[in-house]
């Protein structure tokens, strides 16, 4: 990790290199689109909004020019640009500014809450993915050999996961840029601020009008069945989960406890995720609590009470 974020800051054509070599291994295995994310966040957490922008823009013209010759398809550059790369600076811009990770993160659900809404406000998004999923996806999945069961049952789950693909493709969104803001802070402090990362991340806090918003939010999901709300609900989540790792790796930092504890808790969001993200919600729980009752001290202090006792 420090080999390739010295690399990326070694010089300007370095880094425009590193954005595009990752952005077109990221079309091959496309996880690695957080390294290429992060990459441009990282150059402006740097070096600034400018050299940022620059980087951002000669990487956009030259991968929309490569895949244009090897692809035909020169949109590739130009898509990247939109969704990864320009918000990934943007945040990275805010942190920039005002020395705050939680106030970008936040920006960044606020604009994913206000994607979601537009797409209601303006379109049917489950009518469009509805679409999709009977005119791209079923037929696609058939021809990879995939057995696809078909009758009232399998009708309702479609029709079901077309009412919730908007919020679950925000929300995956947003957990990519969020990570991918993480990853470059802590590029940024393996090079110039060693450990100064896992503080910054353990303060990580997002405030009493996002917790208050989440809240709401859950609180109409779970007593109305509107389909726009369910959408937001996956946004808060995200949001929330992020602040709940935040204290889980606070308290096992201030409270002494064993770093396997850790381990343990990413191994439980991982296995729960096709059961119902019982993990997931539940350290996004921890996270919005940790708003109202400051649970990294309160936890903390109890455990070095009794120690004194």
């Amino acid at each position: 990790m420090q080999a390739l974020a010295k690399y990326i800051m070694h010089g300007r054509v370095q880094a425009i290199g590193s954005v595009v070599s990752l952005a077109l291994l990221s079309l091959i295995i496309s996880p690695l689109a957080i390294f290429t994310t992060a990459a441009v966040a990282l150059v402006t957490l740097v070096h600034g909004y400018r050299e940022g922008l620059i980087n951002l823009l000669v990487a956009t013209v030259i991968l929309a020019v490569f895949t244009g010759v090897a692809l035909n398809q020169p949109a590739i550059g130009l898509e990247l640009a939109l969704k990864f790369w320009l918000p990934a600076w943007f945040l990275a811009s805010i942190v920039l500014a005002r020395t705050s990770m939680s106030l970008a993160i936040v920006v960044a659900a606020t604009a994913s809450c206000l994607l979601v809404l537009g797409f209601y406000f303006f379109t049917d998004p489950a009518a469009h993915w509805q679409e999709v999923i009977n005119k791209q996806l079923i037929p696609m999945l058939k021809e990879a050999g995939m057995k696809i069961q078909e009758g009232p049952k399998a009708e309702k789950l479609w029709l079901f996961m077309s009412t919730i693909m908007t919020g679950s493709a925000i929300a995956l969104f947003l957990a990519l840029q969020t990570l991918s803001l993480l990853l470059a802070r802590y590029w940024q402090a393996l090079l110039y601020n060693p450990g100064g990362f896992a503080k910054e991340f353990q303060q990580l806090r997002f405030g009493m009008v996002a917790a208050n918003i989440a809240f709401v939010i859950t609180v109409f999901v779970i007593t109305t069945a509107n389909e726009m709300v369910l959408n937001l609900f996956f946004i808060a989540i995200v949001l929330m989960m992020f602040q709940g790792l935040a204290v889980v790796h606070n308290l096992v930092a201030k409270c002494k406890l064993s770093p396997s504890l850790l381990t343990g808790v990413y191994v439980f969001i991982f296995f729960t995720l096709q059961h119902g993200a019982i993990g997931l919600l539940l350290i996004a729980s921890i996270g919005l609590l940790d708003n109202w009752l400051n649970l990294r001290f309160r936890l903390c202090a109890k455990k070095a009470q009794d120690d004194l006792n």
